[in-house]
């Protein structure tokens, strides 16, 4: 069975904010984990794709890392990135990541050499080893180009204790969410990835929790406490509300980062929006549909 003392409910990524010269601003990450833990995160996860965490150096991540771990003070887990293009890399970040007090590290599969499944079963163990916490399966096979599945996520967890968690990103997310809590008899606890779109069909299924940008915080939250309370009308009636804000932000990943910094930067949790290059500009047109969202959203 899954941990019942881990990982669940509303973990969002958290944002790395800059200062307009590009340079770290760790009081602005300061204020964004006080805010999104007074938002009712159940976690927090860093240094992964929507935090920008691939345009990090490696002693900037160990940075923004510790930076988030000691403004979280235990209240809730931390959940950070460790993965990489060769398997020495990932470990390497999976051993730093558990050193400066991580509760679980989040894997992506390396996608630079697409590894078959003896190569990604040598590369999860390895890194489970390396970080000597619980480790989550990343499976983004639109952003990687690489295929997983239930049946190899449940030998990972039978082969080792400490892979319990698979974030899971691919579209449909209900068949994989499905498969993998029956072919691993319940070992894997299994989270609601790109963006929480797929939030109602998830809960359904036995999903534990959902990771989506920090902006909407609140939102998947509420809709998984209305979800467990048998409210199930509130939940969707609260997730139709938002539902094109989030599919707008879905576009890129470059929308969802930019939406999440804009807003928090109008609600005064981060300094500014800026993000590091190479990122996605929007244009006049884009720019002033995500004005109106968040015009909407704080009135």
């Amino acid at each position: 069975m899954p941990p019942t003392n881990g990982l669940r409910g509303c973990i969002p990524i958290v944002v790395t904010p800059f200062a307009d010269d590009g340079v770290l601003d760790l009081h602005s990450l300061e204020r964004e984990v006080d805010w999104l833990i007074a938002e009712g995160a159940s976690g927090l996860a860093t240094l992964a794709i929507a935090s920008e965490g691939y345009k990090l150096t490696e002693a900037e991540r160990d940075e923004v890392l510790t930076t988030v771990v000691q403004a979280t003070r235990g209240r809730v887990p931390v959940v950070a990135s460790a993965d990489g293009a060769g398997t020495e890399v990932a470990t390497d970040r999976a051993r730093r990541v558990a050193a400066r007090g991580a509760d679980a590290v989040m894997v992506l599969p390396p996608y630079f050499v697409k590894p078959d499944a003896a190569a990604l079963e040598d590369y999860y163990l390895r890194v489970a080893a390396a970080g000597g916490i619980p480790l989550m399966i990343q499976d983004a096979p639109q952003l990687t180009g690489v295929a997983m599945g239930p049946a190899l996520w449940a030998k990972l967890a039978a082969e080792a204790t400490l892979i319990q968690y698979v974030k899971v990103e691919g579209t449909p997310q209900g068949p994989a969410l499905s498969g993998a809590i029956a072919a691993s008899a319940g070992r894997l606890a299994v989270f609601c990835g790109w963006g929480g779109l797929s939030i109602l069909d998830a809960l359904e299924r036995g999903a534990v929790g959902s990771m989506p940008a920090p902006n909407v915080t609140r939102l998947f939250a509420e809709i998984q406490d209305r979800f467990a309370a048998g409210d199930i009308a509130t939940a969707e009636a609260a997730f139709a509300a938002e539902l094109p804000f989030l599919l707008w932000s879905m576009q890129t990943v470059d929308h969802s980062v930019l939406a999440a910094k804009e807003e928090l930067r109008r609600r005064g949790v981060i300094a500014t929006s800026h993000r590091r290059q190479p990122a996605l500009a929007l244009d006049d047109v884009a720019l002033g549909q995500l004005g109106r969202f968040l015009d909407a959203r704080l009135t």
